[in-house]
């Protein structure tokens, strides 16, 4: 039977995210499970809150409730989840559309940041663009990491653990209001069916999800 690896930067298992890719993934898959905030407590999670200068980082623990993490001191934390399952899997996928180092492995490691910026990057559309994520914290972030790609670039921040599907439904609106054609959902916690209402506005959408399991099913 085929194994993959799942690393999150919240508490596994993620069942939010697992209920998505077990559809998207070949039938017959397992999927093991590992997250950076597995073994710490609600104290020691908070001391993982970022500081000034650190990196915004948004993620879900197992409870379902959202976290902000530093992304400098989670990016060790991955790497340890990462050894942990590479002995009992075929391949491997991070959890988290952030950006990661090069992380050691005997086993093929996904990266859905590098899957979906691929993607984005090969459509050439002049047209303006919306990125989602996950806090008002990271915009400046996201048009940092987006800027290069598109020429009309507007990022909007939209939770995709507190908010429900009336909140999507209130963004897309206004996405047409805005004139937006084309919709990069830059979080793997956007579900399917968070996006399958902003299509129903008739927006062209990526997602980082999505991006993720049709890169890992490419390896299978």
């Amino acid at each position: 039977m085929v194994k993959v690896g799942l690393v999150t930067i919240g508490q596994s298992p993620r069942v939010d995210v697992t209920s998505d890719l077990s559809r998207l993934l070949p039938s017959g898959v397992e999927i093991l499970e590992a997250g950076a905030l597995d073994e710490l407590k609600l104290d020691e999670i908070g001391e993982l809150k970022p500081r000034s200068g650190e990196t915004v980082y948004v993620t879900r623990l197992r409870s379902g409730v959202e976290v902000k993490v530093s992304k400098e001191r989670v990016i060790p934390l991955v790497g340890k989840c990462i050894l942990k399952l590479e002995g009992d899997v075929d391949v491997i996928g991070i959890l988290c559309s952030g950006e990661f180092p090069d992380y050691p492995s005997s086993k093929p490691v996904v990266y859905p940041e590098r899957v979906l910026r691929g993607l984005a990057s090969s459509i050439v559309y002049g047209g303006r663009v919306a990125i989602l994520i996950p806090a008002v914290e990271q915009v400046d972030y996201a048009r940092v990491k987006w800027g290069g790609l598109f020429r009309d670039l507007h990022v909007y921040p939209i939770s995709p653990y507190t908010s429900n599907l009336g909140d999507f439904k209130v963004l897309g609106g206004r996405l047409m209001g805005d004139d937006v054609k084309l919709v990069i959902m830059d979080c793997i916690g956007y579900t399917l069916e968070q996006r399958d209402v902003l299509r129903g506005f008739g927006f062209m959408v990526l997602t980082a999800r999505t991006a993720l399991a049709r890169a890992i099913c490419e390896l299978l």
